[in-house]
């Protein structure tokens, strides 16, 4: 090892120890460095090489398992010679070049995705940064590599996020807050987007359905062919959709489209109790 003083791994009191050991030495090194001292151990590896494989993914813990594989024999004779520059240096390699060449906060990498809600999970924002922010995940999380109808919610699991919860957090204020049009349309339709991706919970309907009625307020006539698509998709959300928009068709004082959507509603058939139950609601409140 060249490029910086170290202690062999046999004289360290505990394994934490040398693991902090290394987290601090890697953390002084650039990627250039790093790739150095492998070549110098007979691992012939270059930056290019790792960014080619990693767009084909955008996924790091793939392209870290690409390489430990392709280089599995010399990385062994590495941990032999039992020096702290191990294996993990073409870890901190990988993890190094995608973050110099790479802007983190916009690739569809699902671990710096999971980075970027943790931080928008566990620190206060302004709402319209907060709802930006969202929309950039939203849009990275469709471009992730997956396959089609994924379970979402697990994915992240393991990185103790509740994406569901997280999603429903961020938009249950809309009613309270003046927000651009514009960008809630372009929310509505990615949400609209990632549900055809991934297998999700209806809770995203439910999503979808305070967007369309905050957006109502703005730009009411073109928002039939959405109610119908939410309708025919997911009849059990009919009632309570309508009873969203009409909600805040009453308060904006849209008196003629609140008209015709109530006509609307008296035509169908509630297919529960509970459907029954709400079109009682709309009949009392809207009749």
């Amino acid at each position: 090892m060249k490029t910086t003083k170290h202690t062999l791994k046999n004289e360290y009191k505990d394994n934490q120890t040398y693991l902090n050991e290394k987290q601090k030495l890697f953390q002084n090194l650039t990627y250039h460095m790093i790739e150095k001292e492998l070549n110098n151990n007979n691992i012939d590896i270059r930056y290019k090489e790792v960014l080619d494989f990693y767009h084909q993914c955008f996924n790091t813990d793939e392209t870290i398992a690409h390489f430990d594989e392709k280089y599995d024999q010399q990385l062994d004779q590495l941990g032999e010679k039992n020096e702290v520059f191990d294996d993990d240096a073409l870890v901190y390699y990988i993890v190094k070049v995608i973050e110099h060449f790479e802007d983190i906060h916009q690739v569809a990498d699902k671990n710096y995705i999971a980075n970027d809600l943790l931080e928008l999970i566990q620190k206060d924002h302004d709402y319209l940064d907060l709802l930006n922010k969202t929309k950039n995940i939203i849009k990275r999380l469709i471009k992730m590599n997956h396959e089609k109808n994924q379970d979402l919610q697990n994915t992240f699991n393991p990185y103790g996020i509740d994406l569901e919860q997280f999603f429903t957090r961020v938009f249950q204020d809309l009613a309270y807050v003046e927000v651009d049009s514009k960008l809630l349309k372009e929310i509505y339709d990615l949400i609209k987007e990632l549900q055809k991706e991934y297998g999700l919970s209806l809770r995203y309907t439910e999503i979808r359905m305070d967007l369309l009625s905050t957006l109502i307020k703005d730009d009411p006539d073109c928002l039939d062919q959405e109610m119908k698509n939410i309708c025919k998709e997911y009849p059990q959300f009919r009632f309570m959709l309508y009873y969203k928009v009409m909600t805040t068709l009453q308060q904006i004082g849209n008196n003629d489209l609140l008209k015709k959507y109530y006509q609307e509603i008296n035509t169908c058939i509630p297919m529960n109790e509970e459907q029954k139950d709400l079109l009682e609601v709309i009949k009392e409140i809207f009749g």
